[in-house]
């Protein structure tokens, strides 16, 4: 008799672990695990998934086919002295894929906002601090630790253990390799490694994915070399690129230039070759 309840048992766990699987991965409907946990102010798209064990408090916002997968939490307040509630808004976008263990903090004050945009992946025990801004499509692989007010332009990608400081932007297609920090910000199309982050090339691999043209590619090169091999002042490349306008007036190395001029916690020029 104990023999065959035992079977029971375990029959009826396997009839609910298949049928988790088949409602958060096989369906196109909204799924919330029954051990999930979700407050009164959090709104939710169509075919969102909420796995197991996951808590989303706060003013929050979860777009169209987005999945959270296990152990996740989402609009506890910020990690700040005395701070002891949640605050602003938590936007996250379309198409998201988090995974297990991941947060993300609420804002640190009432008009603040902590905001992931669209098609982004977070793999396991990423933090997203309080007010960071992730633009669409970034990659976050396993343990990315960024601190509050990082901003991460379209195409960011963070390799494991990277980590970012407070106020921080990351430029578009940039690439920080694994262990690797930065304390400044880090212009667009690059590849920085070792902390604090030096430059050590172009994110190639990237840049070919997107399509870019071996032109523009090459343009890239020629400014960056300009910038961080021969430390040129950026009012020196500006001239040039006025009077070499055969690389200088490709659109991504204007890109460049104005992510440079608009920093407001200054980039560092440190390269691999002068460590």
């Amino acid at each position: 008799m104990k023999k065959k309840h035992t079977q029971d048992l375990k029959n009826d766990l396997v009839k609910k672990a298949s049928s988790f699987e088949e409602a958060f991965f096989s369906t196109g409907a909204t799924y919330i695990h029954p051990t999930a946990l979700i407050g009164d102010r959090v709104s939710l798209g169509e075919n969102v998934k909420i796995g197991p064990n996951c808590i989303i408090i706060g003013n929050t916002t979860i777009g169209d086919n987005t999945k959270l997968h296990a152990n996740i939490t989402i609009g506890f307040p910020a990690q700040v002295l005395g701070l002891t509630e949640s605050y602003g808004t938590i936007s996250i976008g379309k198409n998201c894929e988090i995974r297990e263990f991941v947060t993300v903090h609420a804002a640190r004050a009432p008009d603040g906002k902590t905001v992931i945009g669209n098609n982004c992946y977070l793999m396991n025990y990423c933090h997203v601090s309080h007010d960071c801004v992730l633009e669409d499509n970034v990659t976050m692989v396993n343990n990315v630790q960024l601190g509050g007010h990082t901003h991460l332009e379209t195409h960011a990608f963070l390799m494991a253990n990277a980590v970012t400081h407070q106020f921080c932007r990351v430029g578009q297609f940039t690439a920080i390799a694994p262990f690797g920090g930065t304390r400044q910000d880090v212009p667009p199309f690059c590849l920085f490694s070792g902390q604090p982050a030096a430059f050590s090339g172009l994110n190639l691999i990237a840049l070919k994915r997107a399509g870019m043209s071996s032109e523009t590619i090459n343009s890239l090169k020629h400014v960056s070399k300009l910038f961080y091999q021969d430390k040129l002042s950026l009012m020196v490349i500006k001239d040039l690129i006025k009077k070499e306008p055969l690389w200088g007036s490709d659109p991504k190395v204007n890109s460049f230039v104005i992510f440079i001029e608009q920093s407001t916690r200054g980039v560092s020029r440190k390269t691999l070759l002068d460590v």
